[in-house]
């Protein structure tokens, strides 16, 4: 089992192994070392050297960037609904539930609101699975054995109420399943429009992962790509041809499998072009766990796992900015089917998300979605995790958890969005990715240092071009990459169940006499230097 050692074999004593060790530590401090999760103490040597040019700016990174995406509800994902007596919530309360993170209708889960509002005026995605096996006046639905769920007016305005309050807006996916436009109308004319703010709504996405309809048998094997054009466009003259529905925007198409390549989004963008297309969103999982794989905390980290979406991603980009589309990450993760447990919700998914956001922002994505699920067990990559205990007469006590992911998502939202990306040159031996952003050309200067390294540490110089001003270093960290939440600290401070932080700490320094700031990165951390604004 994790954490027992094992006695030494062959007459070898722990004096022996000790020497070998330091002797590996010292003199070959290049080796790879496998991810054990233990804590390295921080080493004096050099880990990476930092050169940060103000000049041109790059990109400019989105307000709103960091956003969420949530099943639109916890039904109708097709899976085992979970049960009421699971390990891991009874952990946190003896009666507790996995329950939907927004609450009940009439009984919302205000704190989730505010770990909303902490990341600004972000984008609440609402579809998954549950959004094509879910349904709104189920009664009338052409294809009723593919309802697993039903959606209420209750539910559209808790929607409604999370915008509200939150200050967020909403991606509002609809069921394409039941393949009628004239029923969907019915849901955006008398649900959606009667409930929901229309200035909450950025769009309305038609179908979820349309290419996998054929695996649970809504669509014959040979569905094809012309057939879900097709839909998509009788959607969009159904909703044109209404006063109520032809306000809302369409965004599609949702897609994260057989059609997600460069050649067939070509095809869907210039299909719907025409057809009130105002948002392309695609969806991404780096790594899987579907049909009993297996991720570990090396592999999510390694340059591998992400690099490889990267050079996708790029290419979806541009194609959408070729047609004078915006393009969203509007569902992502770390590892799909409900995430890897002792990773997803490990403190390396932080340092993962720190590095897939910045990527993402400079790739020309306007939005990402850290998507939540429920399933049975839990999902183990929920940004927050949610129990909930009945209260009697309807009520719910619900009790919310900022894991690692989160900590992520909200010190790139807090520091990073409506800055402009700076060019920079890094020089390291390790897995250590770094980003700087400023507001203007004399502006402070924010440079990002994540660690993904699975066991190395060390010194820290960054050089800013021109700058020799004071700077304020904070630190995301936690003992060790598979540290869960309860380890994780943001400049020293942890997220309480009501969603608020205390201020950070953070350390003032200064440059030293070659103009260089250096400090000391652990392992398992992500630093943020932030240097003051050039003088007049």
């Amino acid at each position: 089992m994790r954490g027992q050692r094992e006695a030494p074999k062959d007459g070898w004593s722990l004096r022996h192994f000790r020497f070998v060790a330091l002797f590996l530590f010292f003199f070959c401090p290049s080796l790879p070392l496998r991810a054990t999760g233990k804590p390295t103490k921080p080493s004096r040597r050099l880990l990476a050297s930092i050169s940060v040019r103000t000049a041109p700016l790059g990109r400019k990174i989105p307000s709103g960037f960091v956003g969420m995406s949530l099943e639109v509800s916890t039904l109708g994902q097709a899976l085992p609904v979970p049960p009421k007596d699971l390990q891991l919530a009874n952990q946190i309360h003896p009666r507790g539930e996995f329950v939907y993170a927004l609450g009940e209708p009439g009984d919302p889960n205000r704190a989730f609101f505010q770990f909303m509002r902490n990341l600004g005026p972000g984008i609440l995605r609402l579809g998954g699975n549950s959004q094509d096996n879910t349904c709104w006046d189920k009664s009338a639905a052409p294809h009723p054995a593919l309802c697993h769920g039903e959606i209420t007016p209750g539910e559209l305005r808790l929607y409604s109420e999370a915008a509200r309050v939150s200050g967020w807006r909403l991606i509002l996916g609809l069921n394409l399943k039941q393949d009628s436009p004239r029923w969907a109308l019915g849901e955006v004319t008398q649900g959606v429009a009667r409930y929901i703010q229309p200035n909450q709504i950025v769009a309305l996405e038609i179908g979820n992962e349309p290419s996998l309809f054929p695996d649970d048998g809504s669509r014959p094997r040979n569905y094809s790509l012309a057939d879900y054009l097709g839909e998509f466009q009788a959607y969009a003259r159904a909703f044109a041809a209404n006063p109520v529905a032809r306000r809302y925007a369409l965004a599609g198409p949702a897609e994260c499998c057989r059609w997600e390549n460069t050649r067939d989004l070509e095809t869907i963008m210039d299909s719907l072009r025409h057809a009130n297309l105002k948002l392309v969103t695609v969806h991404e999982y780096p790594a899987t766990v579907c049909g009993g794989r297996t991720v570990s905390v090396a592999q999510l980290l390694a340059p591998r796992t992400i690099d490889p979406f990267i050079r996708r991603a790029r290419e979806w980009v541009v194609a959408a900015h070729r047609r004078g589309l915006p393009i969203a990450l509007a569902e992502t993760n770390s590892v799909s089917c409900g995430g890897m447990a002792g990773v997803s919700d490990a403190f390396a998914s932080a340092l993962w998300a720190l590095d897939y956001m910045f990527q993402a922002a400079r790739d020309g994505f306007v939005s990402i979605n850290f998507h939540s699920s429920y399933r049975a067990g839990g999902s183990a990559y929920n940004p927050i995790l949610t129990i909930g205990t009945r209260a009697g007469a309807g009520r719910w006590n619900y009790a919310n958890t900022a894991q690692p992911l989160y900590y992520a998502m909200y010190m790139f939202a807090r520091n990073a969005e409506t800055g402009r990306f700076l060019p920079l040159s890094i020089e390291t031996d390790a897995n250590v990715r770094a980003y700087a952003v400023t507001a203007c050309a004399r502006c402070a200067v924010k440079v990002f240092a994540i660690n993904k390294d699975v066991s190395a540490s060390g010194r820290m110089r960054i050089r800013i071009a021109g700058r020799k001003a004071s700077a304020k270093l904070l630190l995301l960290r936690a003992p060790r990459l598979d540290s869960t939440a309860s380890a994780v600290r943001y400049g020293g401070e942890q997220f309480g169940a009501d969603g608020r932080i205390g201020a950070p700490h953070v350390e003032k320094l200064r440059p030293d006499a070659r103009g260089e700031f250096v400090f000391v990165l652990p392992n398992a951390s992500a630093a943020l230097l932030t240097v003051g604004a050039a003088k007049e």
